[in-house]
């Protein structure tokens, strides 16, 4: 007899609905080279290699689908310039965007070794700990995406926009969506601690 828990509905649609933004990035490079051009086919080919990454690192559904719908959207709206169009959707989607990859970098470095799993160690030590590193890794992450846009700018299109302040907003927001991320992974990783240990004396009792 098997001892395997099922997999709970929602986590298995999560899990669908994931893959199906899969889907619409790997078509998103088949549109990228119709009807626009090497630079935006990069970006595609670039974010549909990055959704395969939760996979790899076993994140929870829930991640998976989140990270790449967010992912997705942020290189849909530089492709279609609502960046220049909106700019409270540029810090809004630097937001959001940056704190997904901070988690993300945070479940790739799990994986791998660099950093302990997002259960292990006395709750205090993990709670910080989930706070702080991915906040290390969004500022970074941050840095680098203006480095990005500022190599862009002066080197592919000059139709991407730089500028000291649409720097310093785009930093802030993207500290901050890193902070964020980082509090969710630590109250996520709690509550999911405690779940365990009850089941865990339900089964003793």
């Amino acid at each position: 007899m098997g001892t395997g828990k099922t997999v709970p509905l929602w986590q298995r649609a999560l899990a669908w609905l994931a893959n199906l933004v899969r889907l619409a990035a790997l078509l998103s490079c088949v549109a990228a080279a119709v009807w626009f051009g090497p630079a935006e086919v990069f970006r595609f080919v670039a974010v549909f290699l990055g959704l395969l990454l939760p996979r790899w690192a076993k994140a929870p559904a829930g991640f998976d689908f989140s990270f790449g719908l967010t992912v997705l959207v942020a290189a849909w709206s530089g492709v279609l310039g609502w960046y220049e169009a909106l700019r409270w959707w540029d810090v809004g989607v630097h937001f959001l965007t940056t704190g997904a990859i901070a988690a993300m970098a945070y479940f790739v470095c799990s994986r791998i070794g660099i950093v302990p799993g997002i259960r292990e160690t006395a709750v205090p030590r993990r709670s910080a700990r989930l706070v702080l590193l991915p906040l290390a890794f969004g500022v970074a992450t941050a840095a680098w995406w203006e480095l990005w846009e500022w190599f862009g700018h002066n080197f592919l299109s000059e139709d991407i926009f730089v500028g000291y302040d649409d720097t310093i907003l785009d930093l802030a927001a993207g500290t901050l969506g890193s902070l964020l991320a980082g509090g969710v992974m630590a109250w996520w990783s709690s509550r999911r601690a405690g779940i365990a240990g009850q089941e865990s004396s339900t089964r003793i009792g």
